[in-house]
């Protein structure tokens, strides 16, 4: 797991200074490669191969053609792919998953990346074509970040690196739009940085290093289907999954709360070893937050974890929310940066490089309160009237059943949504002063279900839950592996007859039933789940946050957006624990921090 960077011309010095701006993402080794058509650079976090042969960038000839790749990523069947190619003549230096790629390129062209299983974000050089090859894998667990004008590509692996160049630092509208509006930081395509972009998940980029034009190539889409998947076939595809993804060099550790997610990949890892394995979690001491309770019951199963608790708390926060914000690039939404921040931290304090997550299951598999709703209209809609109604039964008796009732007036009742948007956003505007107009798009209402939960996975909850997990693990120097997001998963999981998804009103309900006996039923079939969350805004009560804001709003960089009269106000209701618009607080602070940190200029 590394960082990557690089730009279309020759340029040592700013090589070097992109890769120092990355450092974090690989304190192992460094490299640049530069001729007259390129530069590339490299920070290596060594996970596969210790020794020097895993040096990048990392070049690789056969038959008289030559590459360079700059690599940020694992291919988990890379030792399968070598096989192929050494059948077909190709010879190999080092033992690591990086030197297939450029081999495969070579005799695959860029579809080669259809072949790989597991999760990159690369650039390749092939000088004889004149072209750069840039490509991300399937659902966007590595960064790719990019700038281009005037023929100059920059590129790399987080956007700090590419603010190393003399590019205008001004905010995206729409972004802060977003972020003000609807509380939720951006998911398309478009950064809070005017002009650069990141690289869509399953997309590759060819740059042509003579026209200077960039062409972008969608390379995968879930494979849909409707047939029903046996509780066997599930678990040995989750089995593969994870077996897949404890290919290292080094120790294996797992970020566990006492949700069913990560529960179940604690469960299988220890299908595969014995060894003592490190697992993670947070403790607040408070209702909120803390996982320890049901997670012993559950390691009382597998004896070989040695659980290991960080606290979240104010003071942690206080010390760490600017670090978090330089990470991240960008604004971060609510708790998930910081808690994520703590469990990585603890990770490196304990001298652990990968981390295993359940990163992606409630997008795949309909987890999130929403998909009730969507599940239910799609019940009704295919006439299967017996199975709607007993589903709703079971959803008026379901915990969170006025969540789900909010949320099926949102998935039913578009122009009513529209309305309650509006006004709601009308009146932040006039509270606050915003001079930024609010978006319309409110995303998905009524749509097929497997459109749905593909909305989820491509467009919305998953990049932005991995670009925040990527950013908080690499700022620590750890790798997180996802393994519900083996495509090989994904696909089996699309291919599901939909009404399996959900069942007396459990979500996740195959999951759940593949994993009975491995682990307990207090943890699989709990109807409510509020793991690895913070108490936030009560941070935002901190004497050191007080302090912070006061001096921030006397002269903000962000008046230009919104008043800092009228922001105060606001928080000095809050902190008399009247009724205020806590989460404008909370990201009126982060943005105007942001654009501190990074010098962003608005307007």
């Amino acid at each position: 797991m590394c960082g990557i960077a690089g730009f279309n011309w020759r340029d040592e010095q700013l090589a070097i200074r992109m890769t120092d701006a990355l450092r974090h993402r690989g304190p192992d080794d460094e490299g640049i490669y530069a001729d007259e058509d390129v530069s590339l650079g490299h920070r290596r976090l060594s996970i596969l191969d210790l020794s020097k042969l895993g040096h990048q960038p990392m070049d690789y000839a056969h038959s008289g053609r030559r590459v360079v790749i700059t690599y940020n990523g694992e291919i988990y069947n890379f030792r399968e792919i070598r096989q192929q190619l050494e059948q077909k003549g190709y010879t190999f230096r080092s033992s690591t998953d990086t030197e297939i790629i450029p081999a495969a390129y070579l005799e695959w062209g860029a579809g080669c990346v259809e072949k790989f299983n597991g999760m990159w974000a690369f650039a390749l050089y092939d000088s004889s074509n004149k072209q750069l090859l840039l490509s991300r894998d399937r659902f966007g667990e590595k960064p790719l970040y990019y700038y281009l004008q005037n023929g100059k590509l920059v590129f790399a692996s987080e956007i700090k690196a590419i603010l190393e160049h003399p590019v205008q630092r001004r905010s995206n509208s729409d972004a802060v739009s977003e972020y003000l509006y609807k509380g939720r930081a951006s998911h398309n395509h478009d950064t809070f940085f005017q002009g650069i972009k990141m690289l869509p998940p399953a997309h590759n980029a060819v740059f042509d290093l003579r026209s200077g034009n960039l062409s972008l190539t969608k390379y995968y889409t879930p494979q849909f289907g409707s047939r029903r998947v046996s509780s066997d076939e599930f678990l040995n595809v989750m089995k593969k999954s994870v077996a897949r993804r404890l290919v290292s060099d080094v120790p294996v550790s797992v970020s566990l709360s006492s949700g069913v997610d990560s529960s179940s990949i604690a469960a299988l890892i220890s299908e595969f070893t014995d060894i003592p394995v490190k697992a993670f979690t947070t403790a607040t001491g408070l209702s909120v937050g803390d996982e320890t309770g049901l997670i012993r019951k559950l390691l009382k199963q597998y004896p070989n974890y040695i659980l290991e608790g960080t606290s979240l708390s104010e003071a942690s926060f206080c010390a760490n929310y600017r670090h978090i914000i330089y990470h991240m690039d960008e604004p971060f939404a609510r708790q998930s940066s910081y808690v994520r921040w703590e469990i990585a931290n603890l990770t490196r304090l304990h001298g652990l490089k990968v981390l295993l997550n359940g990163e992606g299951a409630d997008e795949i598999l309909g987890g999130y309160v929403p998909f009730a709703p969507h599940y239910l209209l799609s019940l009704a809609r295919d006439f299967n009237m017996i199975r709607f109604v007993r589903e709703v039964i079971f959803t008026l008796t379901h915990p969170e059943r006025k969540r789900i009732l909010d949320a099926f007036h949102n998935a039913t009742m578009a122009p009513w949504r529209d309305n309650k948007y509006m006004d709601a956003a009308l009146n932040r505007q006039r509270k606050f002063g915003i001079r930024i107009s609010p978006e319309t798009d409110l995303g998905y209402g009524s749509v097929d279900l497997k459109e749905y939960l593909y909305s989820l996975v491509s467009e919305s909850s998953l990049p932005r839950l991995l670009n925040c997990n990527d950013k908080m693990t690499m700022a620590n120097s750890v790798e997180a592996r996802a393994p519900f997001l083996d495509h090989e998963f994904v696909d089996m999981a699309f291919s599901m007859d939909k009404r399996d998804y959900l069942v007396n009103g459990r979500r996740k309900y195959p999951l759940r039933n593949a994993m009975r006996g491995l682990v307990p039923d207090e943890i699989l079939f709990r109807k409510d789940k509020d793991a690895f969350n913070a108490p936030i805004f009560n941070y935002l009560r901190a004497d050191p946050v007080q302090k912070r804001i006061r001096e921030l709003f006397k002269d903000p960089v962000t008046s230009s957006i919104f008043s800092p009269k009228d922001y105060l106000g606001e928080y000095e209701k809050f902190l008399s624990r009247k009724a205020a618009d806590r989460l404008f607080l909370l990201h009126g602070f982060i943005l105007e921090e942001w654009s501190g940190i990074f010098n962003v200029e608005h307007g």
